[in-house]
């Protein structure tokens, strides 16, 4: 993850047309790049919730994960994993298993099918990305790279 500068404190306030500005900009990238998952008929997105796909990228990494952890990690209540878990599970895509010693935590992991859907997604995600950043000069890729984590993780 790129290094990210901090907001200052001191920032000026943001205005309504800049939050406009920001709102047409992201509106128009979500069309433009089709990043809208649940209407790409025949991506890897189709028949997905919404909520899916980020519920699975987060499976797809390291780590134990059980329902309280998942929704930590994805910003969500436990009652919308639980339900997205639910339907992921119908789908043969997660599975949910208790282990040894504490048999009330309940563990979640993919399946072979949901581990091969994620590397569709992320391929996909990558090639979005990369697509959307071909037009930009290398300056400007670093640059929109840095704004980006700033937003993300500031």
């Amino acid at each position: 993850m790129p290094k990210v500068k901090q907001v200052s404190s001191r920032a000026k306030p943001v205005s309504d047309d800049q939050a406009l500005a920001m709102d047409r900009g992201v509106a128009a990238i979500l069309r433009r790049f089709k990043l809208e998952p649940s209407v790409i008929a025949g991506s890897p997105y189709a028949d997905l919730h919404a909520n899916d796909v980020g519920l699975l990228v987060v499976l797809a990494e390291p780590g134990e994960w059980n329902v309280r952890k998942i929704a930590q990690a994805v910003g969500a209540p436990v009652s919308t994993i639980s339900s997205a878990l639910d339907r992921l599970e119908n789908r043969g895509l997660v599975g949910r298993r208790r282990r040894g010693g504490d048999r009330r935590v309940v563990h979640i992991e993919l399946l072979s099918a949901g581990l091969r859907l994620v590397a569709k997604i992320r391929a996909n995600q990558i090639e979005t990305c990369r697509t959307m950043l071909a037009g930009l000069s290398a300056r400007d890729r670093d640059e929109l790279i840095r704004l980006v984590a700033l937003l993300a993780y500031s």
